[in-house]
């Protein structure tokens, strides 16, 4: 039996997570199925395929699922993927890699962001009102957490609205940031994630990360 509001997370190479279903995707749901035959790109169509087979992993280890396969997500009505209540779920994906962070009975939000060589990251913060960035890594955690917490409150509907969101540390979250090589990581919930290292053969297992707060007063509704 697990507790309540915990949040676990896993990330994994594309290639890895696709590897377990091939191109066999009978296992999306009709609704899942539609949204994915309207991306053009067959790039983006393996990040949404590889990002719903992770969550069905994640879901049904933390459920005590035999087969994933057999979970149903929903969709929201901004073609979010949904898990079945109490469970929450929030999938990011980045270049080569895909997340996916889940909660019992709590808000979660998750977002992945490689740095990426040639990116205009300062072009970037300051669409975001992240002004003055000291330095990328400064940039992608900042954004990480802006995008995560977008995630877990879906009342907020554009990233705009962050314009100007402040963090500082803090042990107790709400949000915790990491670094594994080029690619940056936050995930938002009520307890700091535990990393599932176990579904994929490269499946991350970083540390929990640092805690992070907004600032109070730089989010309305917050």
């Amino acid at each position: 039996m697990t507790s309540k509001h915990s949040t676990w997370a896993c990330a994994a190479p594309l290639e890895q997570t696709l590897a377990p279903v091939g191109t066999d995707a009978g296992w999306l749901s009709p609704a899942e199925r539609e949204r994915c035959e309207r991306f053009s790109g067959a790039q983006r169509r393996r990040q949404f395929v590889g990002g719903r087979w992770l969550a069905r992993l994640l879901l049904a280890h933390v459920r005590g699922v035999a087969d994933p396969a057999s979970l149903v997500l929903g969709l929201d009505p901004d073609g979010r993927s949904k898990a079945p209540p109490p469970w929450r779920l929030s999938i990011s994906h980045s270049g080569d890699w895909i997340g996916v962070a889940v909660a019992d009975a709590s808000l979660v939000g998750m977002d992945l962001q490689v740095d990426a060589p040639g990116r205009d990251w300062q072009a970037l913060a300051a669409f975001a009102g992240l002004q003055p960035c000291l330095d990328s890594a400064y940039f992608y955690r900042h954004w990480t957490l802006a995008e995560a917490w977008l995630k877990a409150h879906p009342d907020i509907t554009s990233l705009t609205s962050l314009r100007g969101l402040r963090w500082q540390p803090d042990a107790a979250g709400p949000a915790w940031h990491g670094q594994v090589g080029a690619l940056h990581w936050t995930v938002v919930g009520a307890s700091a994630p535990q990393w599932v290292g176990s579904l994929l053969p490269q499946s991350l297992q970083p540390a929990p990360g640092d805690g992070w707060a907004p600032l109070d007063g730089t989010v309305s509704g917050a």
